[in-house]
């Protein structure tokens, strides 16, 4: 029994677990597994390492797009 509950990145779900949608198409996180992260928007595609890395990248890709 897992001492905590899983982090939602951390699923292994075969979707984005994290999105935001903006007038140019979304910005999507996919989690790669080993605290690594894809970044994916209209005509960009980025892997990071760490979750915060991720939420940044993310936050500066949808503001890009608005």
């Amino acid at each position: 029994m897992p001492d905590r509950e899983p982090e939602p990145w951390e699923s292994g779900a075969a979707s984005p677990f994290l999105w935001i949608e903006t007038p140019r198409g979304n910005v999507e996180v996919w989690a790669l597994g080993e605290d690594r992260f894809r970044i994916t928007a209209p005509g960009h595609e980025q892997n990071v390492v760490g979750f915060k890395e991720a939420e940044r990248t993310t936050d500066v890709l949808a503001a890009q797009l608005e």
